[in-house]
């Protein structure tokens, strides 16, 4: 996690610039709002949880998200994901998150065709099998309206969780067992009305569990957003 931990510093870098630049001569975001509810079904058939016999795991469940704008340039967000795991010859297993941020935006283009830059910092609990641990997030992204009824995005995140017991503990090695990585995507909303949107999202999970273990996951969503 060498290039990961030597990263930390830009990526600070570029969850701040928005904050910075918000109490500058920038005008308030036209088009893309920052409040907003989604709902959505997340599911993957790709997650290696780097474990002998298990490769390839089928993952889903529900995940719920919101955001609220503060001010013209700040907002803040949360979301819980509740995921099962296929996991061979043991049934099912629960994969859990919760994260809770704090951002600001900025508006890199203005008009019809609105580009946002973002950034943020975040609590972040992960709770795989029953293993939960907590730490941070630092995170940016764009958000581009590309045309009238649809808005692309895409984000990159590094997260921090700590150390784990119990069932990751167990598969990475024995001792304390820190966890942390990246987590990146892009995504897309139609938008039917100026206030209710359709959404798809890909996203890749590469996290390093202690010397051993390094899981990923490829990771869908499709749902609904509610602009208010």
């Amino acid at each position: 996690m060498k290039n990961i931990r030597k990263s930390l510093g830009s990526v600070l870098g570029l969850a701040l610039v928005p904050m910075a630049l918000g109490g500058g001569v920038a005008h308030a975001a036209e088009k893309i709002g920052y409040s907003y509810l989604e709902a959505e079904y997340v599911f993957g058939d790709k997650m290696d949880a780097d474990v002998p016999g298990a490769k390839n795991l089928d993952i889903d469940g529900v995940r719920f998200k919101g955001s609220v704008a503060l001010t013209d340039y700040l907002f803040a967000w949360g979301s819980n994901a509740s995921l099962n795991m296929d996991l061979p010859g043991s049934g099912n297993s629960s994969l859990n998150t919760q994260s809770i941020g704090l951002g600001g935006n900025y508006t890199l283009l203005h008009g019809a065709n609105q580009l946002d830059a973002w950034g943020g910092v975040s609590y972040e609990r992960l709770d795989p099998a029953g293993s939960p641990a907590e730490g941070y997030g630092l995170s940016a992204g764009l958000r581009w309206n590309a045309c009238e009824v649809l808005e692309v995005n895409g984000f990159g995140s590094y997260r921090n969780y700590g150390n784990f017991d119990g069932f990751v503990k167990a598969a990475a090695a024995p001792g304390t067992v820190n966890v942390d990585g990246w987590v990146y995507g892009i995504g897309a909303v139609y938008k039917v009305t100026p206030q209710i949107g359709l959404l798809a999202n890909w996203e890749r999970w590469e996290l390093s569990a202690g010397s051993n273990t390094d899981p990923q996951a490829d990771i869908y969503s499709l749902g609904a957003r509610w602009t208010f």
